[in-house]
This record gives structure tokens, sequence and C-alpha cells, in this order.
């Protein structure tokens, strides 16, 4: 899976994801990874963006924003107990990847 690298335009998809999610009682939260480099000078380095979805007995499934293959930009979704990562819909159409996300959150996709 290729991660988009555009750092601010991933947190504006999965925040908006996440708002959509948490319409439908979906406990999310939006993480953004920063890497501190020590050498020379301090500096940061973006490295991405992914949404934390809870689902029964809070286990965490993981969300990014997923390009590879010609296929445009897609959500793409990690579960926790197999590793497994699922291809959502594109990120222009979300409603499946609520309507999925939803329905794994509350104990029917694993």
């Amino acid at each position: 899976m290729q991660i988009w690298a555009n750092t601010g335009k991933q947190m504006g998809l999965l925040s908006a994801l996440r708002d959509l999610l948490r319409d439908g009682g979906v406990q999310a939260r939006v993480i953004r990874h920063i890497t501190l480099r020590m050498q020379g000078w301090p500096a940061t380095e973006e490295r991405g963006a992914e949404l934390e979805v809870y689902g029964i007995g809070r286990e965490t499934a993981v969300v990014r924003i997923d390009k590879s293959h010609g296929q445009g930009i897609r959500f793409a979704i990690t579960l926790p107990k197999s590793g497994t990562v699922v291809p959502l819909s594109d990120v222009k159409n979300p409603q499946s990847a609520v309507t999925w996300i939803r329905g794994w959150a509350n104990g029917g996709t694993s």
C-alpha cells in the first residue's frame, strides 16, 4: 500500500470521515504522525496521518489514505486481529466506507 504524501490533505479527508462516523455513533480519532530528527539542526518531518476507529471491546482498526495501482485515492482499513488491509471506497464517495466501518465497529465484520 502506498501512503499518499500530502499530510494536510490526509488530515482533512480523515477528519471528514471521522465526523461522518461520529454522526453514526462510532468512536474515532485522527492521529498526525511527525518524526523529530536531531542530526545537526532539529527538524520535524511529516509522516502522514491515520484515523483510529474503535470497535467492540475497544479493538482499534486503522484507516489510512491509499493511492496505489492507479486506482485513485481510496480509504483502506487495517483490521486489528488479522492485520488484513481492506480497500474501501474512493475518498470522493465516502458513504460506502462509512457503512463498512460502522458495521465493523458494531461487530459485523472482522
